[in-house]
């Protein structure tokens, strides 16, 4: 005999025993067991089985013997019989952990739920830590309807794999929907202790403190982090939003002016310093600061949207485009810059109406449409800026290439029903008009410009009672637009009630 060859025989006794140490066996279990593994591999499963069996009838204690009869039966989709042959594994050998989890999964498959849990809970007694188990002890528990349970499972897997932030999350919102507060901030509590500079469970717990106005404790929460870790730059980010949240605005500029100081090369944080100023109307301050950063870091294009603002602020709207081009330049592929200059030359041109500005901001807008081909907002900026000087054909594409982008576009629905309805058109176009409308008032129903679509769309169509329905329910959203008072006043002078539409158009004079 082999060297190898006795090695296995050596194995197979010690297993077949079932003992730690040489005893008497039966050399017929060894030959057996040993011929169905060989019908194994050559895929004669029936031949294998009864192999096995031949094996089992020399040594019923052979745990590897009935573990390998039970996948064959596994595979031969024989649930019961798999079962019986992995009983008998767990009988003679109470801590096999692997006949455990199939006959878990064996009753899971079978429906039988308290009996999987069972199995489960054998494995983690024997393996503590074992997330396979637990996993599916989580999914069990769920199927059973106790979420609670299922929670304190969910939680002990995310313990072990911290990037299993889905079971964490789950576990955050059945304690929300049992509004066990308490329990959450338990959780929140010692997993912070463990991990002081996760920002994501800082925040959360920190959220969890507002909503349950335990405003004191959240600043102290987050002092006390600050304290372990003042150098973290996304702690000090967070502590200013809580002042901001607790203190208001300038609180949080005063806070984070310190902070900067402190750590003058936290750009990250002197741009948060610098959207505050703005938001506080502060733009002025924000402005140097800002020059401050891109002299630094010039590369950083969220420092120059910022600045630019700085001069929207303060409605200096040709300062805004000077500095925009000035530093495009740079960011040739910077979609959101290219977006912002055309928005900017859109709203001179608004100012400003002539073919010179019209033609600049048509430009840029379609720069940036260029580097972000579908983006539906650049889209809308365009069809504006097109209809602007009038081209009302390139305008009606560019609604229909909206559409076809996103069919939910309630905005390019609602805008092109009324552009093709305007003027002297026939009734196949306004029915045409209605339908694109009506789909807009089905994902938006009560948005007043929409209703005064539909409405002057019916009443061209002669469904005069319809439209001032529909005008009438836009009005009582938004009672001052003069576009759709006139609206209403055509409709009330077509109905005869002059006296009525008089009062009407009156108002809408007077908010022209």
């Amino acid at each position: 005999m082999g060297r190898i060859a006795a090695i296995v025989i050596f194995t197979l006794v010690s297993s077949l025993s079932g003992a730690d140490s040489l005893k008497t066996y039966d050399t017929r279990a060894i030959d057996a067991f040993m011929d169905g593994m060989d019908l194994e591999a050559a895929g004669k499963y029936d031949e294998a089985i009864s192999a096995y069996k031949r094996a089992l009838s020399y040594d019923p204690e052979a745990v590897d013997i009935h573990f390998s009869l039970a996948k064959l039966y596994l595979q031969d989709q024989e649930k019961d019989l798999a079962m019986t042959s992995l009983l008998n594994v767990i009988k003679y050998d109470p801590r096999n952990i692997d006949a455990l989890e199939l006959l878990g999964e064996i009753s899971q498959f079978n429906q039988e739920h308290l009996q999987a849990l069972s199995f489960f809970e054998r494995v983690i007694d024997i393996d503590y830590n074992n997330d396979y188990a637990i996993l599916q002890s989580a999914q069990i528990y769920h199927v059973l309807g106790d979420t609670l349970k299922e929670a304190e499972f969910l939680i002990r897997l995310w313990e072990l794999d911290t990037d299993r932030v889905g079971a964490l999350h789950r576990a955050e919102s059945i304690y929300l929907a049992a509004n066990d507060y308490e329990k959450i901030t338990e959780l929140y509590g010692k997993l912070i202790r463990r991990m002081p500079t996760n920002t994501d469970l800082v925040g959360r717990q920190i959220r969890l403190f507002l909503g349950m106005n335990r405003f004191f404790e959240a600043e102290a929460l987050m002092d006390s982090l600050i304290e372990v870790a003042p150098y973290s730059m996304d702690l000090q980010s967070m502590k200013t939003d809580l002042v901001k949240v607790m203190h208001g605005e300038m609180a949080a500029v005063d806070y984070l002016t310190d902070v900067v100081k402190e750590y003058p090369d936290a750009l990250e944080l002197k741009l948060k310093l610098s959207q505050l100023l703005i938001d506080a109307g502060e733009s002025p301050t924000a402005r140097s600061l800002l020059n401050e950063i891109l002299e630094i870091s010039p590369e950083l294009s969220n420092a120059v949207s910022m600045l630019v603002w700085t001069y929207l602020d303060v409605d200096d709207i040709q300062q805004a485009r000077e500095i925009l081009e000035n530093y495009l330049p740079a960011f040739p592929e910077d979609f959101f810059l290219h977006r912002l200059l055309g928005s900017i030359l859109h709203d001179i041109a608004v100012e400003e109406p002539d073919s010179v500005n019209y033609q600049a901001a048509l430009d840029a807008q379609r720069a940036a449409l260029e580097l972000r081909p579908n983006d539906q907002q650049t889209l809308h900026l365009i069809a504006n800026t097109l209809e602007l000087f009038g081209h009302r054909e390139e305008v009606l594409k560019t609604y229909l290439q909206l559409i076809e982008i996103n069919p939910e576009d309630d905005l390019a629905l609602n805008n092109y029903a009324y552009l093709i309805s305007e003027g002297d058109v026939g009734e196949d176009t306004l029915r045409h008009a209605a339908e694109f409308v009506e789909r807009a008032l089905q994902i938006n129903p009560d948005h007043a410009p929409y209703l005064d679509t539909a409405g002057w769309i019916y009443f061209k169509l002669g469904h005069v009672q319809l439209a001032r329905e529909f005008i009438d329910r836009s009005l009582s959203i938004n009672p001052d637009n003069p576009e759709v008072l006139m609206h209403m006043g055509d409709v009330l002078e077509y109905l005869g009630k002059s006296n009525e539409a008089y009062i009407y158009f009156m108002r809408a004079d007077k908010l022209k």
